[in-house]
């Protein structure tokens, strides 16, 4: 199994049975193995590397869907979009949750366009609910992200020159100590660590999918120091920024 480097203007859901090897996924780089369940954004670049191309492919189901396709007055539908919409990376679901939509994924192929649609928004709505119960923010008190999410925003829109804490305590009309609390209660990490990891995934996906150099990359990233950059990246990524880009180069020159 062998998928070019590329994206889509639409949903992607891909299901593969019975291969192995790599799924390189906007800036991540994970193996996968026997079942494996992707569900892929709107322009996300990604693609999957059988471990032995001349081994048996296995199954590979995959599906494609318009981004406002659930954008209908129907309650069930609304709900699902609206989840959709407020993703902001792809996600890859758990081998018991995957055997779980498994048979409804594969009897999509013999269904008629209609029921295709029906089982589609079964399969997502499983999936949702899954996604839901396990993430952190959902699982927090609302009111308390409530009270962060002004602090998120800024730090999403400024990845390259974050405030400092104390500013953004200011911004939420917070004290600096109630702020720190927010962040390990609501997000179960420290406004550093947050911060870092959003970096870095911006990072990865720089990395991935462009040319640019790295000293670009750190300082579009927020690391003023390229040693410092490399510590960060090689903390979260067990590899230096060089050798994560080396995974994707083959890519760019096929």
């Amino acid at each position: 199994m062998l998928f070019e480097w590329h994206q889509h203007d639409c949903f992607e859901l891909i299901l593969t049975l019975g291969a192995k090897g790599k799924r390189f996924l906007a800036g991540d780089v994970h193996y996968f193995e026997a079942v494996d369940l992707a569900l892929i954004l709107p322009g996300e670049p990604h693609t999957w590397d059988n471990a032995d191309q001349l081994a048996p492919v296995g199954d590979v189901v995959v599906v494609l869907w318009p981004k406002d396709l659930f954008s209908v007055e129907i309650s069930e539908f609304e709900v699902i979009q609206a989840w959709l919409t407020g993703l902001e990376a792809g996600i890859v679901f758990s081998k018991a949750v995957t055997a779980k939509v498994m048979p409804l994924m594969l009897s999509m192929n013999s269904a008629q366009a209609l029921k295709k649609l029906t089982i589609l928004a079964d399969v997502l709505s499983e999936l949702m609910q899954v996604h839901i119960s396990q993430s952190p923010i959902s699982s927090a008190p609302r009111r308390n992200i409530a009270r962060i999410e002004p602090v998120l925003d800024v730090i999403k829109s400024n990845l390259a020159c974050i405030p400092s804490l104390t500013e953004c305590a200011v911004l939420a009309n917070l004290s600096v100590a109630t702020l720190k609390r927010l962040f390990t209660d609501s997000l179960g990490m420290s406004y550093s660590q947050y911060c870092d990891q959003l970096r870095i995934k911006r990072a990865r996906h720089l990395l991935a999918t462009t040319h640019q150099p790295i000293g670009v990359i750190a300082q579009q990233c927020g690391f003023n120091s390229a040693a410092y950059f490399n510590q960060v990246f090689k903390k979260h990524e067990r590899l230096t920024p060089s050798e994560f880009r080396k995974q994707f180069t083959w890519r760019k020159r096929r």
